[in-house]
């Protein structure tokens, strides 16, 4: 993405939900910054935080750890007992905070992008997108001490906690997990994640030459190769990626990205006829079994919405059916459409933006 226009140079699957691991905290400190409190406010360890798994900075319960320690605690070592302390503090409870987190990144165009907890261990219903991910920590790099942390290599989180009626300070050291920080030319800052279900994930900015391009990868075996391979290609290419057609980018090189991908659009009771698709649309599932998704199909079209199937075959001789609904010309219809499927047939719809007059074939 360049960082300046929020443009999205190249992608692969960039709406395509999946687990974020710790890129999580990006929105955790994101709310943080925003909640008006003091960044010396100190916020106190509860059990519950204490008890999350690793990684962490094994807090103790009834210490106290100012906001601003906090904040380098999750960026930098990525402590999931300081995510949790954050939004006990400032949100009253993990679950009204994470609902604000959701709500936030909503309200910035990162729609596909859902959080149940502010560390980004897996659970269900937590996701995000690489899409979203780029549009969350762009906005995050307009904040000054956003920036001054993530690229802050090393530092140490002081707390206190009261022992036999004395104060006593504990200082623990912390190491930016960011390793572009080290060995690649430019390097602003971003939040590195891992979990074996997510896999190596990581969104983060880079400057060179007046350019600041942001990457944002999930699911990845090979992160750190991966981030350099996208980051010297959107610098190579910056002029002419920012001037080319939005609809009409190509991959960056086919021996990288070799998937094809084939898709014809299937209506109900009519499995000849094309579709053209613009704006937005809903996908509400993907499934390997057709009859299940004719099943789900027929689920939303007696809500009274329009649903088809879309059939996507790979390489590897493998076909996916896709439920889609749509498309809607502006985003808050087919927010609204989603929320009705949701509160209604229980399936949570990935809103996707489609370019216009795209016909499928």
């Amino acid at each position: 993405m360049d960082a300046a226009t929020g443009r999205i140079l190249f992608q692969k699957d960039g709406d395509l939900r999946l687990p974020p691991a710790s890129t999580t905290k990006v929105m955790t400190a994101i709310l943080a910054l925003e909640s008006g409190r003091k960044l010396n406010e100190n916020l106190t360890v509860s059990k519950d935080a204490t008890r999350v798994p690793p990684s962490k900075l094994y807090l103790r319960p009834g210490q106290t750890v100012p906001i601003e320690e906090l904040l380098y605690g999750i960026m930098l070592a990525s402590a999931n007992d300081a995510a949790v302390v954050l939004a006990e503090g400032i949100g009253g409870s993990v679950e009204r905070y994470t609902d604000l987190m959701t709500k936030k990144s909503h309200s910035l165009g990162a729609v596909n992008s859902h959080f149940t907890n502010p560390h980004g261990l897996t659970a269900p219903d937590h996701y995000s997108t690489a899409r979203d991910l780029a549009v969350i920590f762009r906005y995050a790099m307009k904040s000054q001490l956003f920036r001054e942390i993530v690229h802050t290599k090393f530092s140490s989180v002081s707390s206190t906690a009261v022992i036999k009626k004395k104060v006593v300070p504990r200082r623990i050291s912390v190491r930016n997990h960011n390793r572009l920080l080290w060995d690649y030319e430019g390097a602003l800052g971003g939040k590195t994640g891992y979990t074996f279900a997510a896999q190596r994930c990581y969104v983060g900015a880079v400057q060179r030459d007046g350019v600041t391009l942001i990457v944002a990868i999930l699911g990845a075996t090979n992160m750190w190769n991966d981030a350099k391979h996208l980051l010297e290609y959107g610098f190579d290419n910056f002029d002419n990626l920012k001037s080319a057609p939005q609809s009409t980018q190509k991959p960056m090189a086919a021996e990288v990205l070799p998937r094809q991908r084939i898709s014809t659009v299937i209506l109900p009771g009519d499995n000849q006829r094309p579709r053209t698709l613009a704006g937005y649309i809903l996908q509400v599932g993907s499934f390997r079994e057709r009859e299940r998704a004719e099943q789900v199909s027929r689920q939303i079209n007696e809500l009274g919405f329009e649903a088809y199937i879309d059939i996507s075959a790979s390489g590897q001789n493998e076909t996916a059916y896709r439920v889609q609904v749509g498309p809607y010309a502006e985003l808050i219809a087919a927010q609204e459409v989603a929320q009705v499927i949701l509160a209604k047939n229980g399936q949570r719809a990935l809103i996707l933006q489609v370019p216009t007059a795209r016909a499928a074939s």
